[in-house]
């Protein structure tokens, strides 16, 4: 592997981790009573443990938030 190859992995995976990063925060704190009513009640803390999981899972987060038009009824 060349050093522009690598380097090139590297920029790849830190655009997708910092895109990431922006959806996370913007799901966590806004997104999140979309998929379940539940998350709007939910405290700092627990937000921040879902952060890391949703950066990493964001293209699948990002199409569950706006394939489903209103909240589950539970």
């Amino acid at each position: 592997m060349t050093l522009e190859t690598a380097s090139m992995i590297w920029l790849g995976v830190g655009a997708y981790l910092g895109v990431g990063l922006l959806f996370a925060v913007v799901f966590v704190f806004a997104l999140a009573g979309r998929i379940d009513p539940a998350a709007q009640a939910m405290p700092l803390q627990a937000r921040l443990i879902i952060l890391p999981g949703v950066m990493l899972l964001w293209p699948l987060m990002l199409m569950k938030t706006f394939a489903q038009k209103e909240p589950p009824v539970s």
